[in-house]
């Protein structure tokens, strides 16, 4: 059965096709119709109210609120959620880029921005766009991962991050654990490293993935060394800024940290800490880190934000 438009209908349906898909301009519409720019927008109005006309917006960027908005009741840190993709090939990448957007939006409003290392990081800064800005200066904050031939390595990301910037950055020649006490004052004191970490302090961003226990056994000399490390890791569930932490949000106290760099103290009076994940293995490592205000901003893909609240349901 064939559909018939009265006048009126069909000259909404031609001044459509002309404005959406031959991209004729209003002020060309009135000369060819005849009809003033008010009458034109309101007959494209009417065109979209009789539906003649329906507008498709494809968002691969869009978030879930609803979810965020159970985050926000239960959590301080903003939690940011992107929604599945129907496309499952595009589904990674477009949360890179969603990350990089927002992201790169507050490091645009800061002046130091400190970096940690891993996938997360880099495939986030590798989605950075390019950009001037000679007064950004990229840093670490704790020492080097010693995976040197690894593109994910601090060093290598505080290096790749600057050049989308034209900025400097600053690097720490480092281990990421000194086991010597006395090694690591004194190494915290030479010139060239004092003035890394010094900077470091005064960071307005801080960007990190998060590990898991497992992570430790990925670095031979960290897997060899674990009990004097890190003591006991029977109620770690993850890993930050290069110390455990257990589901409650604490992190794990040894009788001494080896880490090099920055301290837990001086780590979370950064003002904006954001924290980068899709892999919902990691939940209840991001549900300890959440439970421990670890992080100001977090994003996630909508797998993991599932996972970690069907964890958070369980624990209560």
């Amino acid at each position: 059965m064939s559909t018939e438009f009265s006048d009126y209908e069909n000259l909404l349906i031609q001044l459509a096709e002309d404005y959406y898909l031959a991209n004729i301009t209003i002020t060309d519409l009135t000369a060819k119709y005849g009809l003033s720019r008010y009458k034109i927008l309101k007959y494209l109005d009417d065109a979209k109210t009789r539906q003649l006309v329906t507008i498709s917006i494809y968002n691969p960027y869009a978030r879930n609120y609803d979810l965020e908005n159970i985050f926000a009741e239960k959590y301080k840190t903003k939690v940011f959620i992107l929604k599945e993709s129907e496309d499952l090939v595009k589904e990674d990448s477009n949360f890179w880029h969603f990350c990089a957007l927002n992201i790169q939006a507050l490091v645009d409003q800061g002046k130091i921005i400190s970096l940690a290392w891993g996938d997360s990081v880099y495939k986030t800064i590798d989605q950075f766009a390019t950009k001037l800005n000679e007064k950004l200066v990229f840093t670490q904050f704790i020492g080097e991962i010693g995976k040197y031939n690894s593109l994910a390595g601090s060093m290598r990301l505080v290096q790749k991050a600057a050049n989308r910037y034209e900025s400097d950055y600053l690097t720490l020649s480092a281990p990421l654990y000194v086991l010597n006490d006395l090694a690591r004052e004194l190494l915290s004191m030479e010139p060239i490293i004092a003035k890394t970490l010094d900077t470091a302090r005064h960071s307005d961003v801080l960007i990190s993935g998060i590990g898991t226990v497992n992570s430790v056994d990925s670095v031979s000399s960290w897997k060899q060394h674990k009990r004097i490390l890190f003591g006991s890791l029977d109620h770690a569930v993850g890993f930050l800024y290069g110390r455990p932490f257990n589901l409650r949000g604490e992190f794990i106290q040894t009788e001494q940290d080896k880490t090099f760099g920055l301290t837990i103290e001086e780590i979370l009076k950064i003002p904006v800490r954001v924290g980068v994940c899709n892999y919902k293995f990691k939940a209840e490592a991001l549900l300890g880190a959440l439970n421990g205000n670890f992080f100001t901003h977090l994003y996630l893909d909508e797998k993991s934000a599932l996972t970690i609240l069907s964890l958070a349901k369980d624990d209560e």
